[in-house]
């Protein structure tokens, strides 16, 4: 019976983990060891990689803030055929600024419910 330098008590929880943690003959268990540091090692790495909360991953980054002004006769002359025109609001298009549907992709990833700006053409 162990026990534990710490408290000692024989009925430690850091006792009966750190006797997990050892083989038959008192060796740490490499394998259990190994998974340990490699759990550490993913934990930080997740920590590092995590979001930093913005929502535009790539366009026009090098100026402070992203604008984008048309004239509404700019409007009229853009617009489909079918008499809209559809505006990406998700900043994951590829022909930003006009949608191309990444936000269904996007909305699938994250549980969120972004969609494009359309504006109708008056009749």
């Amino acid at each position: 019976s162990s026990i534990c330098v710490r408290c000692g008590f024989s009925s430690c929880p850091r006792l009966s983990l750190l006797a997990r943690a050892m083989g038959a003959d008192g060796n740490i268990d490499v394998k259990a060891l190994t998974f340990g540091v490699g759990l550490l090692g993913v934990i930080t790495l997740l920590k590092f990689l995590k979001s930093k909360g913005q929502i535009n991953p790539g366009i026009q980054k090098d100026c402070d803030k992203c604008v984008t002004m048309l004239a509404i006769p700019d409007l009229e002359e853009l617009k489909k055929p079918d008499g809209k025109l559809v505006l990406c609001r998700c900043w994951r298009s590829s022909k930003y600024p006009y949608c191309d549907g990444s936000h269904a992709k996007h909305n699938a990833a994250t549980g969120d419910n972004v969609g494009p700006l359309i504006i109708k053409a008056s009749k």
